[in-house]
Protein backbone atom coordinates (compact mmCIF):
# COMPACT_ATOMS: atom_id res chain seq x y z
CA UNK A 1 0.00 0.00 0.00
CA UNK A 2 1.05 3.53 -1.15
CA UNK A 3 1.48 6.07 1.33
CA UNK A 4 -0.90 7.87 -0.20
CA UNK A 5 -3.42 4.90 -0.10
CA UNK A 6 -2.87 4.52 3.55
CA UNK A 7 -3.72 8.03 4.59
CA UNK A 8 -6.89 7.77 2.38
CA UNK A 9 -7.67 4.90 4.69
CA UNK A 10 -6.53 6.95 7.64
CA UNK A 11 -8.83 9.64 7.06
CA UNK A 12 -11.51 7.52 6.85
CA UNK A 13 -11.38 6.11 9.88
CA UNK A 14 -10.59 9.34 11.69
CA UNK A 15 -13.54 10.69 10.31
CA UNK A 16 -15.51 7.49 11.58
CA UNK A 17 -14.46 7.32 15.08
CA UNK A 18 -13.86 11.20 15.72
CA UNK A 19 -12.79 10.60 19.55
CA UNK A 20 -10.71 13.58 19.48
CA UNK A 21 -12.45 15.54 17.32
CA UNK A 22 -13.46 18.49 20.23
CA UNK A 23 -10.08 18.35 21.86
CA UNK A 24 -8.34 19.34 17.80
CA UNK A 25 -11.34 21.90 17.09
CA UNK A 26 -9.07 24.31 19.23
CA UNK A 27 -5.60 24.72 17.39
CA UNK A 28 -5.41 21.90 14.46
CA UNK A 29 -6.28 23.08 11.07
CA UNK A 30 -5.82 19.40 9.89
CA UNK A 31 -8.75 17.45 10.92
CA UNK A 32 -11.43 19.98 10.26
CA UNK A 33 -10.55 20.28 6.99
CA UNK A 34 -9.74 16.64 6.82
CA UNK A 35 -13.29 15.95 7.59
CA UNK A 36 -14.66 18.92 4.78
CA UNK A 37 -12.83 16.33 2.63
CA UNK A 38 -14.15 13.10 3.25
CA UNK A 39 -17.60 14.46 4.04
CA UNK A 40 -17.09 16.19 0.50
CA UNK A 41 -16.44 12.70 -1.01
CA UNK A 42 -19.19 10.40 0.74
CA UNK A 43 -21.80 12.70 -0.59
CA UNK A 44 -20.76 13.42 -4.15
CA UNK A 45 -19.15 10.28 -4.59
CA UNK A 46 -15.68 12.35 -6.09
CA UNK A 47 -12.80 10.72 -4.91
CA UNK A 48 -10.72 13.17 -2.96
CA UNK A 49 -7.90 14.29 -5.26
CA UNK A 50 -3.71 14.21 -5.06
CA UNK A 51 -3.86 17.63 -5.06
CA UNK A 52 -5.96 18.01 -1.91
CA UNK A 53 -4.03 15.38 0.43
CA UNK A 54 -1.22 17.43 -0.40
CA UNK A 55 -2.79 20.78 0.46
CA UNK A 56 -4.04 18.43 3.75
CA UNK A 57 -0.70 17.28 4.83
CA UNK A 58 1.10 20.67 4.37
CA UNK A 59 -1.42 21.92 6.99
CA UNK A 60 0.50 19.65 9.56
CA UNK A 61 3.01 21.04 11.72
CA UNK A 62 3.33 17.87 13.96
CA UNK A 63 2.61 19.45 17.39
CA UNK A 64 1.42 16.40 17.87
CA UNK A 65 -1.66 17.08 19.95
CA UNK A 66 -4.10 14.33 18.33
CA UNK A 67 -3.58 11.24 20.72
CA UNK A 68 -3.71 8.75 17.84
CA UNK A 69 -0.20 7.63 15.98
CA UNK A 70 -1.75 6.05 13.13
CA UNK A 71 -2.66 9.40 11.20
CA UNK A 72 0.14 11.12 12.62
CA UNK A 73 2.34 8.20 10.96
CA UNK A 74 -0.17 8.43 7.97
CA UNK A 75 0.67 12.43 7.23
CA UNK A 76 4.48 12.36 7.93
CA UNK A 77 4.95 9.36 5.66
CA UNK A 78 2.43 10.77 2.89
CA UNK A 79 4.73 14.04 3.01
CA UNK A 80 8.12 12.37 2.53
CA UNK A 81 6.11 10.40 -0.31
CA UNK A 82 4.77 13.36 -1.93
CA UNK A 83 8.77 15.29 -1.68
CA UNK A 84 9.57 11.92 -3.24
CA UNK A 85 7.12 12.12 -6.50
CA UNK A 86 7.39 15.94 -6.38
CA UNK A 87 10.34 17.66 -5.05
CA UNK A 88 10.59 20.49 -3.22
CA UNK A 89 10.51 24.03 -4.46
CA UNK A 90 13.93 25.91 -4.16
CA UNK A 91 12.02 28.27 -1.35
CA UNK A 92 11.75 25.42 0.48
CA UNK A 93 15.12 24.26 0.45
CA UNK A 94 16.60 27.63 1.79
CA UNK A 95 14.05 27.66 4.81
CA UNK A 96 13.90 24.24 5.79
CA UNK A 97 17.78 24.20 6.66
CA UNK A 98 17.96 26.67 9.77
CA UNK A 99 21.33 25.22 10.42
CA UNK A 100 22.45 26.74 7.01
CA UNK A 101 20.40 29.87 7.60
CA UNK A 102 22.17 30.33 10.86
CA UNK A 103 25.68 30.24 9.83
CA UNK A 104 25.47 32.57 6.87
CA UNK A 105 23.40 34.59 8.52
CA UNK A 106 25.64 35.26 11.39
CA UNK A 107 28.77 35.20 9.41
CA UNK A 108 28.01 38.86 9.18
CA UNK A 109 25.42 39.84 11.11
CA UNK A 110 25.00 43.08 10.97
CA UNK A 111 25.30 43.32 7.03
CA UNK A 112 22.32 41.07 7.37
CA UNK A 113 20.66 42.64 9.60
CA UNK A 114 21.07 45.60 7.57
CA UNK A 115 19.71 43.98 4.68
CA UNK A 116 16.60 42.60 6.35
CA UNK A 117 15.82 46.14 8.25
CA UNK A 118 16.00 47.92 5.19
CA UNK A 119 12.69 48.82 4.02
CA UNK A 120 14.07 48.67 0.16
CA UNK A 121 15.97 45.23 0.24
CA UNK A 122 14.35 43.06 3.06
CA UNK A 123 11.08 43.00 0.74
CA UNK A 124 12.64 41.47 -1.96
CA UNK A 125 15.00 39.35 0.19
CA UNK A 126 11.71 37.40 2.13
CA UNK A 127 9.83 37.30 -1.31
CA UNK A 128 12.56 35.39 -2.89
CA UNK A 129 12.62 33.48 0.48
CA UNK A 130 9.13 32.69 0.71
CA UNK A 131 8.67 34.86 4.11
CA UNK A 132 5.67 36.56 4.27
CA UNK A 133 5.69 39.88 4.26
CA UNK A 134 4.99 40.66 7.87
CA UNK A 135 6.73 38.27 9.46
CA UNK A 136 9.54 39.83 11.49
CA UNK A 137 12.78 37.95 11.34
CA UNK A 138 14.73 38.10 14.57
CA UNK A 139 18.11 39.78 14.63
CA UNK A 140 21.33 37.68 14.26
CA UNK A 141 23.52 38.87 17.30
CA UNK A 142 26.97 40.07 17.31
CA UNK A 143 27.99 36.94 18.40
CA UNK A 144 26.22 33.57 18.76
CA UNK A 145 26.30 30.89 20.91
CA UNK A 146 29.15 28.69 18.76
CA UNK A 147 31.46 31.46 18.85
CA UNK A 148 30.97 32.40 22.62
CA UNK A 149 31.17 28.62 23.62
CA UNK A 150 34.52 28.31 21.33
CA UNK A 151 35.97 31.50 22.86
CA UNK A 152 35.52 29.26 26.32
CA UNK A 153 38.34 27.03 27.68
CA UNK A 154 35.77 24.80 29.58
CA UNK A 155 34.41 23.35 26.58
CA UNK A 156 36.33 20.25 27.16
CA UNK A 157 35.11 16.75 28.02
CA UNK A 158 35.80 15.76 31.35
CA UNK A 159 38.33 12.45 32.02
CA UNK A 160 36.02 11.34 34.70
CA UNK A 161 32.86 9.07 34.57
CA UNK A 162 32.47 9.96 38.67
CA UNK A 163 32.06 14.23 37.80
CA UNK A 164 28.60 15.34 36.86
CA UNK A 165 28.72 16.20 33.28
CA UNK A 166 25.94 16.84 30.84
CA UNK A 167 26.63 17.34 26.88
CA UNK A 168 24.14 19.91 25.98
CA UNK A 169 22.16 20.28 22.63
CA UNK A 170 21.37 23.63 22.16
CA UNK A 171 19.02 23.63 18.89
CA UNK A 172 19.40 26.07 15.96
CA UNK A 173 17.73 28.98 16.81
CA UNK A 174 19.29 29.43 20.44
CA UNK A 175 22.61 29.07 18.80
CA UNK A 176 22.23 31.49 16.09
CA UNK A 177 19.48 33.94 17.05
CA UNK A 178 19.06 33.62 20.71
CA UNK A 179 22.21 32.91 22.52
CA UNK A 180 21.56 34.74 26.00
CA UNK A 181 19.54 31.30 26.28
CA UNK A 182 22.59 28.53 26.01
CA UNK A 183 24.56 30.76 27.88
CA UNK A 184 22.03 30.74 30.55
CA UNK A 185 22.08 27.04 30.63
CA UNK A 186 25.62 26.81 30.72
CA UNK A 187 25.72 29.39 33.79
CA UNK A 188 22.91 27.42 35.50
CA UNK A 189 24.52 23.91 35.00
CA UNK A 190 27.82 25.36 36.23
CA UNK A 191 26.38 27.24 39.14
CA UNK A 192 25.12 23.71 40.46
CA UNK A 193 28.12 22.33 39.42
CA UNK A 194 27.72 19.97 36.89
CA UNK A 195 30.60 20.59 33.75
CA UNK A 196 28.86 21.30 30.59
CA UNK A 197 30.53 19.99 26.97
CA UNK A 198 28.95 21.26 23.90
CA UNK A 199 29.45 18.99 21.38
CA UNK A 200 29.64 19.45 17.54
CA UNK A 201 26.03 19.46 16.78
CA UNK A 202 23.81 20.63 13.48
CA UNK A 203 19.92 21.22 13.25
CA UNK A 204 18.20 17.99 15.05
CA UNK A 205 16.00 17.59 11.53
CA UNK A 206 12.78 18.32 12.27
CA UNK A 207 11.76 21.15 10.25
CA UNK A 208 13.38 18.68 7.43
CA UNK A 209 11.37 16.36 7.80
CA UNK A 210 8.25 18.26 8.43
CA UNK A 211 8.61 19.25 4.69
CA UNK A 212 9.42 15.02 3.90
CA UNK A 213 12.68 15.69 3.08
CA UNK A 214 14.36 12.36 4.42
CA UNK A 215 18.02 12.95 2.77
CA UNK A 216 18.31 15.96 4.90
CA UNK A 217 16.66 15.02 7.59
CA UNK A 218 18.64 11.53 7.98
CA UNK A 219 22.05 13.69 6.80
CA UNK A 220 21.35 15.92 10.19
CA UNK A 221 20.60 12.49 11.89
CA UNK A 222 23.84 10.45 10.82
CA UNK A 223 25.72 13.67 12.10
CA UNK A 224 24.15 13.99 15.48
CA UNK A 225 23.75 10.55 16.77
CA UNK A 226 26.89 9.34 16.54
CA UNK A 227 28.49 12.26 18.42
CA UNK A 228 25.59 12.13 21.14
CA UNK A 229 26.36 8.68 21.67
CA UNK A 230 29.86 8.63 22.26
CA UNK A 231 29.31 11.34 24.41
CA UNK A 232 27.03 9.06 26.46
CA UNK A 233 29.09 6.39 26.03
CA UNK A 234 31.78 8.71 28.19
CA UNK A 235 29.34 9.17 30.88
CA UNK A 236 27.67 12.21 29.96
CA UNK A 237 23.62 12.98 29.71
CA UNK A 238 22.48 14.72 26.93
CA UNK A 239 20.12 17.87 27.70
CA UNK A 240 18.09 20.36 25.45
CA UNK A 241 16.72 23.37 26.27
CA UNK A 242 14.32 23.07 23.03
CA UNK A 243 11.30 20.92 23.53
CA UNK A 244 11.56 20.07 19.87
CA UNK A 245 14.94 19.30 20.12
CA UNK A 246 14.01 17.09 22.54
CA UNK A 247 11.27 15.65 21.01
CA UNK A 248 13.16 14.19 18.10
CA UNK A 249 16.12 12.96 20.22
CA UNK A 250 13.90 11.15 23.13
CA UNK A 251 11.31 10.18 21.13
CA UNK A 252 11.37 10.29 16.82
CA UNK A 253 15.34 8.88 16.64
CA UNK A 254 14.56 5.90 18.19
CA UNK A 255 11.08 4.50 16.44
CA UNK A 256 11.19 0.97 15.36
CA UNK A 257 15.11 0.95 17.33
CA UNK A 258 13.83 -1.73 19.60
CA UNK A 259 12.50 -3.99 17.05
CA UNK A 260 16.13 -4.41 15.22
CA UNK A 261 18.37 -7.70 15.60
CA UNK A 262 20.80 -5.90 17.32
CA UNK A 263 18.39 -4.41 20.15
CA UNK A 264 17.34 -8.54 20.51
CA UNK A 265 20.60 -9.36 21.02
CA UNK A 266 21.83 -7.28 23.53
CA UNK A 267 18.61 -7.99 25.58
CA UNK A 268 17.43 -11.61 24.31
CA UNK A 269 17.04 -13.21 28.01
CA UNK A 270 18.25 -16.79 28.59
CA UNK A 271 14.53 -18.32 28.63
CA UNK A 272 13.95 -17.08 25.37
CA UNK A 273 12.35 -13.15 25.79
CA UNK A 274 13.42 -10.02 24.12
CA UNK A 275 12.24 -7.04 26.74
CA UNK A 276 10.21 -4.16 24.31
CA UNK A 277 9.04 -0.91 25.24
CA UNK A 278 4.86 -1.30 25.38
CA UNK A 279 3.82 1.17 22.32
CA UNK A 280 7.35 1.41 20.54
CA UNK A 281 5.73 1.86 16.88
CA UNK A 282 5.85 4.90 14.64
CA UNK A 283 5.28 8.35 16.07
CA UNK A 284 3.82 6.80 19.58
CA UNK A 285 3.36 8.58 21.97
CA UNK A 286 2.11 6.00 24.93
CA UNK A 287 2.95 5.59 28.44
CA UNK A 288 6.33 3.89 29.72
CA UNK A 289 5.82 0.26 30.66
CA UNK A 290 7.44 -2.67 28.74
CA UNK A 291 6.54 -6.06 27.48
CA UNK A 292 8.38 -9.81 27.13
CA UNK A 293 8.02 -10.84 23.43
CA UNK A 294 9.32 -14.49 22.67
CA UNK A 295 12.62 -14.51 20.22
CA UNK A 296 10.37 -16.56 17.76
CA UNK A 297 7.92 -14.22 17.39
CA UNK A 298 10.44 -11.13 17.22
CA UNK A 299 12.26 -12.48 14.62
CA UNK A 300 9.37 -13.35 12.53
CA UNK A 301 7.49 -10.24 12.90
CA UNK A 302 9.55 -7.31 14.19
CA UNK A 303 11.94 -5.49 11.80
CA UNK A 304 13.40 -2.31 12.50
CA UNK A 305 12.11 -0.59 9.44
CA UNK A 306 11.28 2.91 10.17
CA UNK A 307 12.63 6.31 9.45
CA UNK A 308 15.92 5.99 11.17
CA UNK A 309 16.44 2.33 10.20
CA UNK A 310 19.63 3.31 8.35
CA UNK A 311 21.85 4.80 11.84
CA UNK A 312 22.94 2.27 14.68
CA UNK A 313 20.11 1.23 16.68
CA UNK A 314 21.92 0.78 19.77
CA UNK A 315 23.27 4.29 19.47
CA UNK A 316 19.63 5.59 18.72
CA UNK A 317 18.65 3.95 22.03
CA UNK A 318 21.57 4.74 23.76
CA UNK A 319 20.62 8.82 23.13
CA UNK A 320 16.90 8.60 23.37
CA UNK A 321 17.10 7.09 27.18
CA UNK A 322 19.81 9.62 28.58
CA UNK A 323 18.71 12.57 26.76
CA UNK A 324 16.34 15.13 29.06
CA UNK A 325 15.16 18.42 29.03
CA UNK A 326 17.12 21.02 31.17
CA UNK A 327 14.04 21.48 33.14
CA UNK A 328 13.47 18.05 33.62
CA UNK A 329 17.34 17.66 34.66
CA UNK A 330 17.14 20.44 36.88
CA UNK A 331 14.04 19.02 38.58
CA UNK A 332 15.29 15.83 38.88
CA UNK A 333 18.12 17.52 40.68
CA UNK A 334 15.70 19.01 43.02
CA UNK A 335 14.14 16.17 43.93
CA UNK A 336 17.15 14.49 45.31
CA UNK A 337 18.04 17.34 47.35
CA UNK A 338 21.35 18.75 44.80
CA UNK A 339 19.63 21.55 43.55
CA UNK A 340 21.80 24.95 44.56
CA UNK A 341 18.86 26.75 45.77
CA UNK A 342 20.45 29.46 47.18
CA UNK A 343 18.03 32.04 44.93
CA UNK A 344 17.70 35.76 45.18
CA UNK A 345 14.63 37.63 44.43
CA UNK A 346 12.88 38.50 41.19
CA UNK A 347 10.37 41.04 41.59
CA UNK A 348 8.37 40.57 38.55
CA UNK A 349 4.50 39.28 36.95
CA UNK A 350 5.79 36.23 34.74
CA UNK A 351 3.20 34.14 32.93
CA UNK A 352 4.39 31.04 31.55
CA UNK A 353 3.52 28.95 28.69
CA UNK A 354 4.20 25.69 28.69
CA UNK A 355 5.06 24.49 24.72
CA UNK A 356 3.24 22.16 22.32
CA UNK A 357 5.92 18.92 22.77
CA UNK A 358 6.68 18.95 26.47
CA UNK A 359 3.47 19.88 28.33
CA UNK A 360 1.40 17.37 29.32
CA UNK A 361 -2.03 17.06 27.59
CA UNK A 362 -5.38 16.40 29.65
CA UNK A 363 -7.91 14.77 27.88
CA UNK A 364 -11.38 14.74 28.69
CA UNK A 365 -11.63 10.35 28.68
CA UNK A 366 -9.44 7.51 27.91
CA UNK A 367 -9.42 6.97 24.24
CA UNK A 368 -8.89 3.38 22.52
CA UNK A 369 -6.69 3.84 19.78
CA UNK A 370 -4.64 1.13 17.63
CA UNK A 371 -1.28 0.38 18.10
CA UNK A 372 0.43 -2.13 14.88
CA UNK A 373 -3.21 -4.90 15.50
CA UNK A 374 -3.09 -4.13 19.27
CA UNK A 375 -5.78 -1.78 21.00
CA UNK A 376 -3.90 0.04 23.48
CA UNK A 377 -5.57 2.46 26.36
CA UNK A 378 -4.15 6.07 26.46
CA UNK A 379 -4.05 7.52 30.10
CA UNK A 380 -6.05 10.88 30.55
CA UNK A 381 -2.91 12.53 30.67
CA UNK A 382 -0.01 12.50 28.42
CA UNK A 383 2.14 14.33 26.12
CA UNK A 384 4.97 13.37 23.87
CA UNK A 385 7.75 13.50 26.76
CA UNK A 386 5.37 12.90 29.87
CA UNK A 387 7.41 14.97 32.05
CA UNK A 388 4.52 17.67 33.32
CA UNK A 389 5.91 21.39 33.82
CA UNK A 390 9.25 21.36 35.28
CA UNK A 391 10.10 25.05 34.75
CA UNK A 392 6.59 26.00 36.63
CA UNK A 393 7.91 23.98 39.67
CA UNK A 394 11.18 25.33 39.62
CA UNK A 395 10.46 28.98 39.63
CA UNK A 396 7.48 28.97 41.85
CA UNK A 397 11.01 28.14 44.22
CA UNK A 398 11.84 32.25 43.10
CA UNK A 399 11.08 34.76 46.04
CA UNK A 400 8.97 37.80 45.16
CA UNK A 401 8.21 35.90 41.64
CA UNK A 402 4.85 36.31 40.52
CA UNK A 403 4.12 33.69 38.18
CA UNK A 404 0.66 32.84 36.40
CA UNK A 405 0.48 29.26 34.31
CA UNK A 406 -1.58 29.29 30.84
CA UNK A 407 -3.39 26.32 31.41
CA UNK A 408 -5.51 24.66 28.74
CA UNK A 409 -5.32 23.58 24.25
CA UNK A 410 -3.36 26.65 23.22
CA UNK A 411 -0.65 26.76 20.43
CA UNK A 412 1.09 29.88 19.16
CA UNK A 413 0.60 28.36 15.67
CA UNK A 414 4.33 29.19 14.66
CA UNK A 415 5.37 25.42 13.92
CA UNK A 416 8.94 26.66 13.19
CA UNK A 417 9.48 27.46 9.81
CA UNK A 418 5.95 27.10 9.06
CA UNK A 419 4.52 30.48 10.41
CA UNK A 420 7.27 31.82 7.79
CA UNK A 421 5.69 31.00 4.79
CA UNK A 422 3.77 33.12 2.94
CA UNK A 423 0.87 30.30 2.53
CA UNK A 424 0.89 29.68 5.96
CA UNK A 425 1.55 33.08 7.90
CA UNK A 426 -2.01 34.65 8.41
CA UNK A 427 -2.81 30.43 9.19
CA UNK A 428 -0.10 30.59 12.00
CA UNK A 429 -2.06 33.79 13.26
CA UNK A 430 -4.95 32.60 13.36
CA UNK A 431 -4.45 29.28 15.38
CA UNK A 432 -2.62 31.40 17.76
CA UNK A 433 -5.36 34.01 18.12
CA UNK A 434 -6.62 32.02 21.32
CA UNK A 435 -3.42 32.02 23.03
CA UNK A 436 -2.82 35.90 21.91
CA UNK A 437 -6.14 36.63 23.66
CA UNK A 438 -5.83 34.75 26.87
CA UNK A 439 -1.96 36.07 27.38
CA UNK A 440 -3.38 39.92 26.96
CA UNK A 441 -5.71 39.20 29.43
CA UNK A 442 -3.70 38.37 32.11
CA UNK A 443 -0.96 41.34 31.22
CA UNK A 444 2.29 40.48 32.21
CA UNK A 445 5.35 42.27 32.69
CA UNK A 446 7.61 39.33 31.38
CA UNK A 447 6.34 36.24 29.30
CA UNK A 448 8.30 33.11 29.88
CA UNK A 449 8.32 30.43 27.02
CA UNK A 450 11.04 27.60 27.06
CA UNK A 451 9.82 27.19 22.76
CA UNK A 452 11.97 29.80 20.70
CA UNK A 453 9.61 28.96 17.59
CA UNK A 454 6.81 30.75 20.29
CA UNK A 455 9.14 33.42 21.33
CA UNK A 456 9.39 34.65 17.85
CA UNK A 457 5.84 34.25 17.43
CA UNK A 458 4.98 36.08 20.76
CA UNK A 459 7.40 38.71 19.32
CA UNK A 460 5.44 39.08 16.74
CA UNK A 461 1.89 39.51 18.13
CA UNK A 462 2.40 40.88 21.63
CA UNK A 463 4.32 43.58 23.43
CA UNK A 464 5.44 41.83 25.86
CA UNK A 465 9.23 40.76 27.15
CA UNK A 466 9.74 37.23 26.29
CA UNK A 467 12.28 34.96 27.88
CA UNK A 468 13.24 31.75 28.41
CA UNK A 469 12.71 30.33 32.04
CA UNK A 470 16.25 29.53 32.39
CA UNK A 471 16.96 32.90 32.32
CA UNK A 472 14.57 33.57 34.98
CA UNK A 473 16.77 31.17 37.26
CA UNK A 474 19.66 32.43 36.17
CA UNK A 475 18.40 36.21 37.45
CA UNK A 476 17.39 34.28 40.75
CA UNK A 477 21.09 32.90 40.74
CA UNK A 478 22.63 36.76 40.32
CA UNK A 479 20.80 37.99 42.99
CA UNK A 480 21.16 36.41 45.90
CA UNK A 481 23.00 37.89 48.20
Amino acid sequence: MSAEDKLRYEITKCRTCEACKTLLDFSCVVFPEMFRLVDKERETGEKISTDELRKLVDLCNFCATCPCLDIRAAIMNAKTEYMDRYGLGFRIRIIENVERIGKLGGALPQLTNFLMQNEVTRGPIKNMLGIHRERKIPSFPKENFPEWIKGRKKNIRAGTKEKKKVAYFAGCSARYFFPEVPKAVVEVFEKNGIEVYYPEQQCCGIPAMLEGDRKLTLEFARFQVPRLAEAVEEGYDVVCSCPTCGYMLKKILKVGAYFSSEYRDLVESSDGFVKIPIGESPLSSTYGGFVWVPVELFKGMLRDEGYFSSISPKKRIMVAENTYDVGEYLMMLHERGELYTRLGPVSVRATYYPPCHLREQRIGRQMLVSIPSTPFLFPSRLREQRIGRPYQNLLDLIPELSLDTINGNYCCGNAGIMGFKQEFHQLSIKIASRLIAKIKSMSPEVLATDCLSCRIQFNQLTPYKVIHPIQIIKESYSNYQ
